[in-house]
């Protein structure tokens, strides 16, 4: 039998591939939510175009809505990096592991 995972680095490797697979997934769940809050933050825009403008409350929530739509921006701009991120590594990982080359190859 041929021993795939025989050095303590092939070992560490793994470890850190198999984060790499479930970190993924999360960031996605992550994205799909930031995005459907900035859906409705569109929404809502939209829907107060309708209201009188002079009202300061339609102004605040105005505000309001315009901070959540630049965090939302902001916040999947930064899930994007890191999800660009974790796969370049996880494909480096593929490259660099004997172990992965050698499950891939069969």
């Amino acid at each position: 039998m041929e021993l795939l995972l025989n050095t303590q680095e092939e070992r560490c490797r793994m470890e850190v591939y198999n984060e790499y697979l479930k970190k993924i997934p999360e960031l996605l769940v992550q994205l799909e939510t930031v995005e459907k809050m900035y859906e409705k933050a569109l929404l809502e825009e939209k829907m107060l175009q309708e209201k009188d403008e002079e009202n300061v409350s339609v102004n605040l929530y105005s505000e309001r809505i315009a901070r959540i739509k630049r965090q939302c921006e902001e916040r999947a701009a930064d899930i994007r990096q890191q999800c660009c991120l974790i796969m370049e590594l996880k494909a480096q990982i593929e490259n660099e592991s004997s172990a992965l080359r050698a499950l891939m190859s069969k």
